[in-house]
C-alpha cells in the first residue's frame, strides 16, 4: 500500500469515526437521560426525602444532556458541519456528561446517606454502581468509534469511586470496591476492543472505496481505448467506401456492356413464356424424337426439359402405359412410322406419380425421312393430358343416366318456368308424356279452379322469384286425373353474372308416405283393442284442454272393472279382450255428449265431461254410466253382470296441472276401490292428506329399519298342565324418537304392501334367535319363541337364508324356534309354500297355523301341509260362554287333539275362558291374563319367576 493510500485510509476512517460517534451519540444522550430518570424515580419513591442537592443535580443533567441532543441533532446534519468542530464538540459532550455521572455518582455515594438516615451505605452503593455501569454501558455500545470519547465520559465517571477507597479506607466495603474495579476495569478492556473493531471496519470500508475508486478509474481507460478502436474503425470505413466506390464505376460500365444482351434474352424468354403458358393452359408437352441419334426432347409435369435415350424412354414409356392400351399405342406408332398414316395420334392411360390412372391425347407426325429408303428420322408431338375431359363426359353420362332412372321426379325449366325437359318418373307422376309437358308453364298441367290451388302456385312462384329457391309440400290434382300429395325441391341455376337462366326442380311422391303416417299416428294414439285413445293421447289432449280451456269446469273420470283380473283369468285371453271391447263401446254409448273419452291400460278407462248448467251434472252421468253397466254382457253366448267404481277430480278445484288432476281422480278411484267397489268416490283433501300420511310413515320406516328403531317385544305362553312359561310369542314393535312406541296395527298393513315387510321379519328372527341364547346362557334351554311369517317372506325365497343364519350365528338349535303362518299365506303357490314348509320342518322349527278358523280352507291346509301347532284366534277366545261359539272351539280341540297337534289359545283375559281351556284339554294359553307384551328384560325377569324346572315340550 502506498503512502497516499495510507493516508486515505486513515483519513477516511477519522471522518467515519466522528460521524458514527455524531449520529450514536444521539441515542448515548437518549439512554442518559432515561437512565438519570429512573435512578431519580426510584429515589423519590422509596426514600421520599426532599434533597436540593440531588433535584438540581437531576434537572441541570437533564437540561444540559438535551441541550447537547438538540445541537447534535440541529447543528451537526450530516454533510454541514466541519470535522474539527464536531470532534471538539464530541470531546467537549462526551467529558461534561462524564462529569454529570461523577457528580451524580458523588450525591448518591457520599451526601444522601449524611442527610437521609432511611439511605442507607448499600442503597447508595446500589444506586450509585446502578448509575456507573449502566452509563458506561451505553457509552461502551456508542461512544467507542474513537477510544478517547469514550475515556473523557468514563475517566471522569470513576473518580469519586478511586478517591473513596483512599480517602475513607476503614469505613469503605472492600469488597465492592473490589468488584467494581474489576468490572471497571473489564468495561476498559472491551472499549479498547470495540475500538480496535471498530477501527478496522473503518478501514476496510475505506479499503473498499479505494477499490471502487480504481475499478471506475479502470473502466474509464477502457472507454477510452474503446474511443480509440472506433476511430480506427471509421477510418476503415471510410477506406472501404472508396473501394466500393472504385467497384461500382466499373459495374456501371459492365452493366453498361451487358445490357443490350440482357434486352435481347429478356425477348426470347418472353417468347419461351408465351410458348410455356400457352402449353400450361392447353395442357399440352411438346416432345422431339430424334430417331437418327436414339435421343428424346420432352417436357416433364413440371414443365421441365429432359433429354432420354430413345431405348429409355420406350421402356419407361411401355412400363407406364395402361396394359389394356399398350398394344393400341404400339400398334398406331408403328403404322404411323412406316408412312402408312399421315399423322399419330392415340388416346391412352398412363400411370401417374400417385398411383392412379390419367388419360392423354398424344398427338405427332414425322417430319425428317430418308430419301433413299424412307425410314423415319425426327418425330415431334404433342402429349395433352385429357383426365379432365374424360371425367366430364363420364359425369355427363351419368347425370344422364340418373335423370333417365332416378326414383324421383325431376324437371328443367327455362327462365319463364316453362318445362324443356322431364325424366321418365316425373311422366309417370303427372300422368303425361314429355312431349305433353314440354313448352308449357310449371302448373298448367295441373288443375287451377280452386283458389286454394291457385293461391298455393302464386306463393310458390313468388318465393322462387324473391330467393331462387322453393322447398315444400303440395297436394296437386293434375290434368291426367291423378291426385297426390307431393314434395317439391326447385333450384335456380344462375350464370357468371348472377342471373337466372334455368330451374331444376325435384319431386317426391308423399302419398304412400302420409298413409303410413295417419296409420302410425293411428297405432301411436289409439287403442287397437277398443278403438278409443291410448294413455299418451289422453294426456296430450287433456292438456290441450286444460291450456285452451283454462276459463271453462272439467270433471276427470277414472273407471275401473271391479275383480276384473279372475274374470278375465276365467273367461281366457280373447274373452276378456271381448268383454273390454264391449265395455268401450258402451261407454261410447252413454257419455255421447263427453269431451274425451281413452282406454288407459288394462281395464282403466278415463272420461272427460265439460261441467255447464245446460248439461247434466256429473252425478247424473256417473249414474247413467252406472246404469248402463247393470245390463249383462254377452261373452261367448254367456250372461256376465260386471260392476265399476269410478273417481271423479275436477279442473280448477281439485288442481290446474295435468299430473296433479290425474293423481287426484286415481286416489278417488282407489277409495273406491278399497270399499268393495260398485261406487263412485269423489276427490278431497283429506284422501292427500291420508295417502301422504302413509307416504311419510313409509319414508320413517325405512329409515327405522336403518336405524334400529324397531324393538321386540315377548308375550308369554303358559303351559295349562303346570302353568310354568313354556315359551314366548315374539311381537314387533317401533321405537320411533319422535312419536315415540307406534302400534304394529299402523305400521305391518303398511309393510306388507311393500318389501318392507321381509326386512322387518328378519329383524325380529334375528333378534328372537340372539334373545334365545341369552335364555339358553341363563339355563333356560327349552324355551321356544314363536315368531309371525307372512305371505311376501315365504314367496321371495330368502326365509330359509335368514333362518340358517340366525341359528347358525347365535348356535341355537331349531326347536327353539316357532314360525306362526296365517291361513292367507297358503292360498297361492301351494305346491311352493309347501316345499318351503318342508325345508322348514328339516330344521326342526316348528309350525304354526295362526289365526285358524278365520282363513277359508282351513282343513285341507292341516291335511296338506307340514302343520304342528294349531292356534285358536281371539275373536274365538273373546266369545267363549255363547252357545255356537263354545261347539266351534270344542270342536276345533278335538280335532287339534285327533291330528296329533299341539293347540295354543291366544287372547285368554278372563279366568272363566282360561278353566274352559283347559277343561277342553287345551295344551297352551297365552293372553293378557297373565301378562302383556314384555320387553327383552321383563321378559326374563318374568321367565325367572315364573319357571320351574319342569317346562313343556312340543
Amino acid at each position: 500500500m502506498t503512502e497516499d493510500q495510507y493516508e486515505y485510509i486513515k483519513q477516511y476512517s477519522h471522518t467515519a469515526q466522528i460521524a458514527n460517534t455524531l449520529r450514536l451519540s444521539r441515542y448515548f444522550l437518549t439512554s442518559i437521560l432515561i437512565v438519570c430518570l429512573y435512578i431519580f424515580c426510584i429515589y423519590q419513591i422509596y426514600f421520599h426525602t426532599e434533597t436540593s442537592i440531588f433535584n438540581i443535580w437531576f434537572i441541570g443533567t437533564e437540561i444540559i444532556v438535551s441541550l447537547f441532543w438538540l445541537v447534535s441533532t440541529v447543528y451537526f446534519k450530516p454533510g454541514q458541519y466541519q470535522l474539527t468542530a464536531a470532534h471538539r464538540w464530541l470531546q467537549l459532550q462526551c467529558f461534561i456528561v462524564g462529569c454529570l455521572i461523577a457528580s451524580g455518582i458523588y450525591i448518591l455515594f457520599y451526601h444522601l446517606p449524611q442527610i437521609n438516615l432511611h439511605f442507607e451505605q448499600i442503597h447508595a452503593l446500589t444506586l450509585s454502581a446502578l448509575l456507573l455501569i449502566v452509563s458506561q454501558s451505553f457509552s461502551l455500545t456508542y461512544l467507542t468509534q474513537k477510544l478517547n470519547y469514550f475515556c473523557l465520559t468514563f475517566l471522569p465517571s470513576i473518580v469519586p469511586y478511586l478517591f473513596a477507597q483512599f480517602i475513607f479506607i476503614g469505613e469503605s466495603n472492600h469488597l465492592f470496591s473490589l468488584a467494581i474495579n474489576f468490572g471497571l476495569i473489564v468495561i476498559l478492556l472491551c472499549a479498547t476492543t470495540s475500538y480496535r473493531i471498530n477501527n478496522r471496519l473503518s478501514s476496510a470500508y475505506a479499503r473498499n472505496k479505494l477499490l471502487t475508486k480504481h475499478a471506475e478509474q479502470q473502466v474509464e481507460w477502457a472507454d477510452d481505448l474503446c474511443k480509440q478502436l472506433q476511430n480506427e474503425i471509421s477510418h476503415s470505413k471510410d477506406i472501404e467506401q472508396q473501394l466500393q466506390l472504385n467497384n461500382q464505376l466499373l459495374e456501371q460500365k459492365v452493366r453498361e456492356r451487358t445490357f443490350d444482351i440482357e434486352q435481347m434474352n429478356k425477348n426470347l424468354e418472353n417468347q419461351q413464356e408465351n410458348l410455356i403458358l400457352a402449353h400450361e393452359i392447353a395442357g399440352l408437352r411438346p416432345w422431339d424424337w430424334n430417331i437418327k441419334d436414339r435421343k428424346i426432347w420432352l417436357t416433364n409435369h413440371k414443365h421441365e426439359k429432359l433429354i432420354r435415350d430413345s431405348k429409355q424412354h420406350r421402356i419407361q414409356l411401355q412400363s407406364m402405359i395402361h396394359p389394356d392400351d399398350l398394344d393400341h399405342f404400339k400398334n398406331t406408332m408403328k403404322t404411323h412410322l412406316r408412312g402408312e398414316t399421315d399423322r399419330y395420334e392415340v388416346n391412352y392411360r398412363i400411370q401417374n406419380t400417385s398411383g392412379k390412372w390419367s388419360w392423354v391425347h398424344d398427338i405427332g407426325r414425322v417430319v425428317e425421312r430418308d430419301s433413299t429408303n424412307n425410314k423415319a428420322l425426327r418425330m415431334v408431338g404433342i402429349r395433352r393430358d385429357i383426365q379432365k375431359e374424360r371425367l366430364s363426359q363420364e359425369r355427363i353420362k351419368l347425370a344422364a343416366s340418373v335423370l333417365e332412372q332416378a326414383a324421383e321426379g325431376i324437371f328443367i325449366l327455362d327462365d319463364e318456368l316453362c318445362y324443356i325437359d322431364v325424366n321418365p318418373y316425373y311422366e309417370k307422376l303427372t300422368g303425361f308424356k314429355s312431349q305433353q309437358i314440354l313448352g308449357k308453364h310449371l302448373f298448367d298441367i295441373t288443375a287451377n279452379n280452386k283458389s286454394q290451388q291457385r293461391s298455393a302456385h302464386y306463393s310458390v312462384i313468388k318465393q322462387l322469384m324473391n330467393m331462387n329457391e322453393f322447398d315444400g309440400e303440395l297436394t296437386e290434382k293434375f290434368l291426367s286425373g291423378k291426385e297426390l300429395t307431393l314434395w317439391m325441391h326447385i333450384n335456380a341455376i344462375t350464370d357468371e353474372d348472377h342471373k337466372v337462366t334455368h330451374y331444376i326442380g325435384i319431386v317426391s311422391d308423399l302419398t304412400e308416405r302420409k298413409l303410413q303416417e295417419q296409420r302410425l299416428s293411428y297405432l301411436e294414439n289409439y287403442d287397437t283393442l277398443t278403438d278409443l285413445p291410448n294413455r299418451f293421447y289422453y294426456n296430450f289432449q287433456l292438456h290441450k284442454l286444460l291450456v285452451t280451456q283454462r276459463d271453462s269446469q272439467l270433471a276427470i273420470i277414472r273407471l275401473n272393472i271391479d275383480r276384473f283380473r279372475p274374470l278375465n283369468e276365467y273367461l281366457s285371453h280373447n274373452g276378456g279382450d271381448e268383454l273390454l271391447r264391449q265395455v268401450a263401446q258402451r261407454l261410447r254409448l252413454t257419455n255421447a255428449d263427453a269431451l274425451f273419452m281413452a282406454h288407459l291400460n288394462g281395464d282403466d278407462f278415463a272420461i272427460v265431461h265439460e261441467i255447464s248448467r245446460i248439461r247434466p251434472s256429473i252425478q247424473g252421468h256417473c249414474e247413467r254410466i252406472r246404469k248402463a253397466f247393470s245390463q249383462p254382457f254377452n261373452i261367448a253366448n254367456q250372461e256376465h253382470l260386471i260392476t265399476i267404481s269410478m273417481g271423479v277430480a275436477f279442473y280448477p278445484e281439485h288442481g290446474r296441472q295435468l299430473d296433479y288432476l290425474n293423481n287426484c281422480a286415481e286416489q278417488a278411484l282407489t277409495e273406491a276401490k278399497t270399499l268393495g267397489g260398485n261406487t263412485t268416490r269423489y276427490y278431497s283433501s283429506e284422501n292427500t292428506a291420508l295417502l301422504e300420511q302413509g307416504i311419510f310413515l313409509e319414508r320413517d320406516l325405512r329409515k327405522a329399519i336403518q336405524n334400529n328403531e324397531l324393538m321386540v317385544y315377548y308375550q308369554p305362553k303358559i303351559n295349562f298342565h303346570d302353568k310354568n312359561v313354556c315359551g314366548f310369542e315374539a311381537l314387533v314393535r317401533w321405537n320411533h324418537p319422535e312419536k315415540g312406541i307406534i302400534s304394529p296395527a299402523l305400521f305391518i298393513p303398511l309393510a306388507e304392501q311393500t318389501s318392507l315387510i321381509s326386512d322387518i321379519g328378519r329383524i325380529v328372527i334375528q333378534q328372537t334367535a340372539k334373545q334365545i341364547k341369552q335364555w339358553q346362557e341363563l339355563g333356560f334351554n327349552n324355551i321356544c319363541v314363536s315368531v309371525n311369517i307372512v305371505a311376501q317372506q315365504l314367496r321371495r325365497g330368502q326365509l330359509l337364508e335368514v333362518l340358517d343364519d340366525a341359528i347358525q350365528k347365535n348356535q341355537i338349535s331349531g326347536s327353539n324356534l316357532e314360525l306362526e303362518i296365517t291361513e292367507s299365506s297358503l292360498l297361492e303357490n301351494s305346491d311352493e309354500i309347501k316345499n318351503t314348509l318342508n325345508e322348514i320342518k328339516q330344521r326342526n322349527i316348528h309350525i304354526s297355523l295362526d289365526d285358524f278358523g278365520t282363513g277359508y280352507s282351513s282343513l285341507s291346509y292341516l291335511a296338506d301341509f307340514p302343520i304342528d301347532i294349531l292356534k285358536i284366534d281371539r275373536s274365538f277366545v273373546s266369545k267363549i260362554g255363547q252357545d255356537k261359539q263354545t261347539a266351534i272351539i270344542s270342536a276345533m280341540i278335538a280335532m287339534g287333539k285327533a291330528m296329533g297337534m299341539t293347540v295354543v289359545a291366544e287372547g285368554i283375559e278372563t279366568e272363566q275362558q282360561m278353566q274352559y281351556l283347559q277343561d277342553l284339554n287345551c295344551d297352551i294359553a297365552q293372553g293378557y291374563l297373565f301378562s302383556k307384551p314384555l320387553p327383552e328384560q321383563e321378559a326374563t325377569q318374568y321367565l325367572e319367576q315364573n319357571t320351574q324346572s319342569a317346562t313343556y315340550s312340543y
